[in-house]
C-alpha cells in the first residue's frame, strides 16, 4: 500500500506520532499524495479543530481515503477525542473517505502551566483541574500513545 503523510505540529507532539507511521511504513511510503492509496492527515489541536496551515491542501483530498491523527493537549476523555475528531473530519472536502481515526494527548508548553498558575490564584476550582492535567500531559504522546497509533493504522487496513 502507498502512504502518503500531511502533518500540523506546532509543538512536536503530532510529529512524533507522524515519525512512527513514517518508520513502520516506510517501504510504503510516497512523497505525493496524487500517488498514495491512503493519506494520513496528521494535526495538532488547534482551538478544537484542525491546523489551519493544512487548509491548503485539504483540497487534495477529495475522493481520497484518509487516516486522520492527532494530539491535543487535553486528555483522558475518548469523548473528547472524538468531538475534535469530528471536527477534522468535518473540514475534509466532499468525497473524502475516511478509514480511520487516531487522537492522544500531547504535551504543552511549560508557559502553559506558568498562566495556569497565575489564573489559580484568582480562580482555583477552575484553573486547578487544568494545572493537573498539564502534569499528566507531561511526556505525551508516550510509548503508549505510539503503540496504540500504530495498532489504530493496523486496525484501518493501512499496515499489514
Amino acid at each position: 500500500m502507498r502512504v502518503a503523510v500531511l502533518c500540523a505540529s506546532r509543538t512536536g507532539n503530532t510529529e512524533r506520532l507522524a515519525g512512527r507511521a513514517r518508520e513502520v511504513l516506510a517501504g510504503g511510503l510516497v512523497d505525493d499524495v496524487a500517488s498514495a492509496d491512503v493519506v494520513l492527515v496528521g494535526s495538532w489541536c488547534d482551538k478544537g479543530g484542525l491546523a489551519e496551515e493544512l487548509a491548503p491542501r485539504l483540497p487534495e483530498l477529495a475522493g481520497r481515503r484518509v487516516f486522520l491523527f492527532g494530539t491535543c493537549g487535553f486528555g483522558g476523555s475518548p469523548d473528547y477525542y472524538d468531538r475534535v475528531l469530528d471536527r477534522y473530519e468535518a473540514a475534509l472536502p466532499a468525497g473524502t473517505e475516511v478509514v480511520g481515526r487516531f487522537m492522544c494527548q500531547g504535551q504543552m508548553p511549560p508557559a502553559v502551566r506558568e498562566r495556569y498558575v497565575q489564573m489559580a490564584e484568582r480562580d482555583p476550582a477552575r484553573f486547578q483541574p487544568m494545572i493537573e492535567n498539564f502534569d499528566r500531559a507531561v511526556g505525551h504522546p508516550d510509548t503508549a500513545d505510539l503503540d496504540a497509533f500504530e495498532a489504530a493504522l493496523r486496525a484501518a487496513g493501512v499496515m499489514a
